[in-house]
């Protein structure tokens, strides 16, 4: 539930903030709509600080695990002959279910990551203290074996949830606020980043008036909420279980055509989608980061830019689950005609480092997924006339070969279309058919084939 909320909190603020002084002015992806206040608080890098506060979340956790957790107890009795197993006996793979695994241990990575981004280091510089966090819990954090899986998913998935919570928070706090607004503003800030929260009240920055980051706004951004109705059906729509209520937040930071692109993350999207009477309140989590890029071509027409991606996804409802860190390049497109109708396009290709999925058949491991690395193309379109985009279309296909769990290959894509309708400079209405298709080939069991299409009608307001 905690997670649910803060994740509420954050577009109430954001939303907030698109009709603040500061960025008053309707979002025209066109133009650079707002800019980074030229006075800045610099932070100087703090290892000793991080290096506690990692080992502070560790034992945080630890003793929630050892004392309060319903049923943790024993297996974080830890102590040196746990840990001497551990580092004899190495990684392997653990049966956690999928929520825990592909969404809370990428978020508890993201804590480690804002250790170090808090006190001072950049994106980059970050990193390895996620690694080292997660790796520090594996070993001496509980008596069961290191997980490799949690490794790789609480490091990876980490340090991009961990830039998109730092750059929401940079933009939720104030530091020229005052009164309730900045009390607000610091709660709400402390729940997007407990860790950045928490420096900020040992440094005493949470009431000292004094310069905002350069980095507090993207020179573009945008996010919007739908809220509607999805009907999934069973091969075919019409073979409908039920329909359900939804609400998708879509946030889309900075635009990398005018002026987002110096750093990781300049630019990135960010999908969160929840399902009203689905297996999981949080059905969809999926950010596409951008790590670096930069122009091929640029001209009035058409401009291209190579881009090196970081992805993170995460599917978890009735139709599958699927979850996943990946790393890859690609292609970024913008087409203009005379008369101001815009196409952007997007396609890459990425290297799914590890990726989960659902599987059919009991395993020894324990768990309903599969474990395994593959790769994945991606390639979107959208159209957008006066600012509003109109139609979109959109094609994910993923592959994983299993290395955990059954012996198989799981083959999926996500096909998408979407059309919208504005009403006024706030609101439109719209419908979006999605088909997913799946197909697990197993060496011991009857392969599978699933396709689960979907139509949801939606009203959309720009937060």
């Amino acid at each position: 539930m905690m997670k649910i909320t803060t994740l509420l909190i954050t577009f109430n603020l954001l939303g907030q903030l698109s009709s603040s002084s500061a960025t008053a002015e309707p979002i025209d992806w066109n133009l650079n709509t707002a800019s980074a206040p030229a006075d800045t608080l610099i932070i100087d890098e703090n290892f000793f600080r991080t290096t506690v506060e990692v080992i502070g979340l560790n034992l945080s956790v630890w003793s929630y695990n050892r004392y309060i957790r319903p049923g943790g107890g024993d297996g974080f009795r830890t102590g040196f002959n746990s840990w001497k197993e551990n580092l004899i006996n190495g990684f392997e793979w653990d049966d956690n279910n999928f929520e825990t695994n592909q969404f809370a241990h990428p978020y508890h990575g993201s804590l480690y990551f804002n250790a170090a981004r808090s006190n001072g280091y950049s994106f980059w510089e970050s990193v390895p203290f996620t690694f080292a966090g997660s790796f520090e819990w594996e070993y001496f954090g509980e008596t069961h074996h290191p997980s490799m899986n949690d490794w790789i998913a609480t490091s990876v998935g980490g340090f991009g949830l961990g830039e998109i919570l730092y750059r929401f928070s940079e933009m939720v706090l104030d530091n020229r606020a005052s009164g309730s607004e900045r009390t607000w503003r610091e709660i709400s800030g402390f729940a997007i980043n407990p860790v950045r929260g928490l420096n900020r009240l040992i440094d005493g920055n949470t009431s000292r008036y004094h310069p905002n980051s350069a980095e507090r706004f993207a020179l573009n951004y945008r996010s919007q909420m739908d809220i509607g109705v999805r009907q999934t059906g069973d091969k075919m729509l019409w073979d409908s279980d039920t329909t359900r209520f939804f609400v998708h937040f879509q946030f889309d930071y900075g635009d990398p055509f005018f002026g987002d692109m110096n750093s990781p993350y300049d630019h990135f999207d960010l999908y969160m989608q929840m399902n009203i009477g689905d297996k999981s309140v949080i059905g969809r989590v999926q950010s596409d980061g951008l790590l670096a890029g930069t122009f091929i071509s640029e001209t009035d027409k058409a401009s291209h830019i190579l881009a090196a991606w970081h992805h993170f996804d995460y599917f978890n409802s009735n139709q599958f689950e699927f979850g996943g860190q990946s790393l890859g390049g690609g292609m970024l497109s913008r087409f203009e005609t005379e008369s101001g109708l815009e196409l952007r396009t997007y396609l890459d290709l990425n290297v799914i480092i590890l990726g989960a999925s659902t599987s059919e058949y009991p395993n020894l491991s324990g768990r309903d997924y599969d474990y395994g690395s593959g790769g994945s193309a991606n390639f979107a379109a959208k159209f957008i006339s006066k600012g509003h985009p109109f139609l979109a279309v959109s094609h994910e296909q993923y592959f994983i070969g299993s290395i955990n769990g059954n012996l198989s290959d799981h083959h999926i894509s996500i096909s998408t279309a979407r059309t919208a309708v504005p009403l006024n400079n706030n609101w439109s209405i719209g419908a979006e058919y999605q088909l997913t298709l799946a197909e697990r080939i197993y060496q011991d069991y009857p392969d599978i084939k699933i396709r689960r299409p979907e139509l949801r009608l939606f009203t959309t307001l720009l937060l």
